[in-house]
């Protein structure tokens, strides 16, 4: 029987047909008996080939799977609800690494800031204390003092001459004035003040400490910094912090100096020596420690403003340490501060 199908339930991509077709079922398995069941089978064979072949290609490489991770790769599951979760880590792990690739990429269209031939934006790196100052945002008289210079000594005795007697004048009337103990004495026609002038001066009110906006790091001003100087910021910052731990602290660590030390940690580099790798170390031991003092309620009652350092300003500084680093078994001493009793 001859195939009657119409033009439009043929298959566009077969062709038109020419040659007749035998209209046989679809679950037709037997032998082909003339040319218009073997044309049948051919269609409904072509059918269920794939429209597009690809020919092996040989000189094709091989994907490269990636191998798979180490025990020592593997983050540890969270043993404490208040620890960071895995998931969490390597998501900072991973946008802390794109932080830092972007920002070393070169910006176009940025204006740089204006600076005079012998202003400095940035304190000596040498200089601890003035630092400290510029973080804490106090005027540039105290982190960027003038130098000082060193006067030209003036030989006391010259050669040739010999003085036996004191040829200034003003030695000569001051000893006239100076006493049995060699302090000078009040001559009479001088005033001398009176007790309610004294009083006077001594019940004023002593002024109020001025307030500093503390300075943020700005990526203008984290530009000027390179790995060396970084490095040797962060160990401020770790004596600071280690000073805020301290019963009579001199000094108080807030959310601004977290965000300078995450910043700097930005500028180090992923293969640093011991040395360095020890003091980032003493770093994360240095949050772990204050987080341990905030965790226990020993600061509660000393914070003062919303600036204060809090438990999330450390597991960003911690985390960021033990995860791009590769320090993990300093996980172990956060989860011994978060469980002390299982010590």
């Amino acid at each position: 029987m001859l195939d009657t199908w119409d033009d439009d339930e043929e298959d566009v991509s077969m062709g038109r047909q020419i040659l007749p077709v035998a209209n046989l079922p679809a679950d037709f398995e037997g032998v082909p008996e003339d040319g218009m069941q073997y044309l049948f089978t051919v269609r409904r064979d072509a059918r269920h080939l794939p429209h597009v072949t690809r020919a092996p290609n040989p000189y094709e490489i091989p994907d490269r799977l990636p191998p798979p991770p180490s025990s020592d790769d593997i983050l540890p599951p969270a043993v404490h609800p208040e620890l960071p979760t895995p998931e969490w880590r390597t998501s900072l792990e991973t946008r802390f690494r794109n932080f830092r690739k972007n920002f070393d990429q070169p910006t176009i269209h940025v204006s740089q800031p204006a600076r005079s031939a012998n202003a400095h934006l940035l304190p000596d790196f040498k200089e601890r204390d003035c630092w400290w100052a510029f973080v804490s945002g106090r005027p540039r008289e105290e982190w960027d003092p003038p130098k000082k210079t060193k006067k030209k000594g003036q030989n006391k005795f010259e050669f040739g001459t010999m003085r036996g007697f004191s040829e200034d004048k003003t030695d000569e009337d001051a000893s006239t004035f100076a006493g049995p103990s060699g302090t000078r004495e009040a001559s009479i026609d001088e005033p001398q003040p009176t007790p309610a002038e004294t009083d006077t001066t001594t019940l004023l009110p002593a002024a109020p400490p001025p307030v500093y906006t503390p300075r943020e790091p700005t990526p203008s001003l984290l530009r000027l910094i390179d790995q060396r100087t970084a490095l040797h910021l962060l160990m401020y910052f770790t004596y600071w912090t280690n000073l805020h731990l301290q019963p009579g602290k001199r000094l108080r660590v807030t959310r601004t100096h977290a965000r300078w030390t995450f910043f700097l940690l930005s500028r180090v580099e992923d293969h640093i020596s011991a040395d360095d790798m020890h003091m980032l170390r003493n770093l994360a031991r240095a949050y772990l420690a204050l987080l341990k003092s905030l965790l226990s309620g020993s600061h509660s009652k000393e914070r003062a403003s919303e600036e204060d350092i809090d438990p999330r300003s450390c597991w960003l500084i911690i985390s960021t340490i033990v995860g791009v680093w590769g320090q993990r078994d300093l996980w172990m001493e956060a989860e011994e501060v978060m469980n002390p009793q299982k010590r």
